[in-house]
């Protein structure tokens, strides 16, 4: 093989640059002509050479994506704004109906009070019982008001045979001995009776009165007077034909000279 001369080279090259290879060379680039308005073709990428590092990719800058970017912005924003009032039109009534308030229930009215059990009536023979020893408290302030000779006459009929007297058991004769001193010890006697209670037991056959007797015993002899409120206790039994005394006792609950004129004679308050 003959070995090829550098003029040939030159003349090959010449050739190809300039000859009848190049216009057609030339024209495969504007086979299919660029579309009308648009720019001009971006130019390929060049192959990388093997070996060598890769080449960095320019960065868009956003000085030349903001004028494609802000069309795209105002287009979005009315439909973003329309989507918005939609979703409020359609929030609305959820609303309005969380903020109405709830129907008010009827208040439940409370169960009437249990009537009171009605006190139970008072047995008539206890209510004439109460009546009996009542009188018969006022009968007996009247004969103890009474001048000596009748109120020494007149007391034997209020008491039971036996009779607890201030605290002591006594026969009615040593009552009607301590009535006898105590008249002599206090000759002029006013007992005057400003209310009473009663209270009886029918199991016992008894009540017990409490009068406040507003009283004045007077010893003209002695220069005596003795005045004030007291307090008799008489326990009556009605258990017998008659009803009697069984029981006496007071004390003053207000005075002046300190002496109990309802007491026996000898006896203070």
């Amino acid at each position: 093989m003959r070995p090829v001369r550098p003029a040939s080279l030159v003349a090959l090259s010449l050739l190809l640059s300039g000859g009848g290879l190049a216009p057609s060379l030339a024209q495969t680039g504007w086979v299919d002509p660029p579309a009308r308005g648009s720019g001009p073709s971006p130019a390929p990428k060049p192959e990388p050479t093997p070996g060598a590092a890769p080449r960095a990719e320019p960065k868009s800058s956003p000085s030349a994506e903001a004028p494609q970017a802000a069309p795209a912005r105002q287009a979005a924003e009315p439909a973003a704004r329309h989507a918005e009032r939609r979703s409020a039109r359609h929030r609305r009534p959820a609303r309005r109906l969380a903020e109405t308030p709830p129907p008010a229930q009827p208040a439940l009215r409370a169960a009437p009070a249990p009537a009171p059990a009605p006190a139970p009536a008072p047995e008539p023979r206890l209510t004439d019982w109460a009546g009996a020893a009542q009188a018969l408290a006022s009968d007996y302030l009247d004969v103890v008001s009474a001048p000596g000779a009748r109120m020494v006459s007149e007391a034997p009929r209020f008491y039971a045979p036996r009779v607890r007297f201030f605290g002591r058991d006594m026969t009615l004769a040593a009552v009607m001995a301590e009535k006898r001193s105590f008249v002599r010890r206090w000759p002029d006697r006013s007992y005057e009776p400003r209310g009473m209670r009663t209270a009886c037991n029918g199991a016992l056959g008894t009540c017990i009165v409490r009068a406040q007797v507003e009283f004045r015993a007077a010893s003209p002899d002695r220069g005596t007077v003795s005045r004030g409120l007291a307090e008799l206790v008489l326990e009556v039994s009605l258990a017998g034909p008659r009803p009697t005394i069984v029981s006496e006792s007071s004390r003053v609950l207000r005075r002046g000279s300190g002496v109990s004129a309802l007491a026996p004679a000898g006896r203070s308050a």
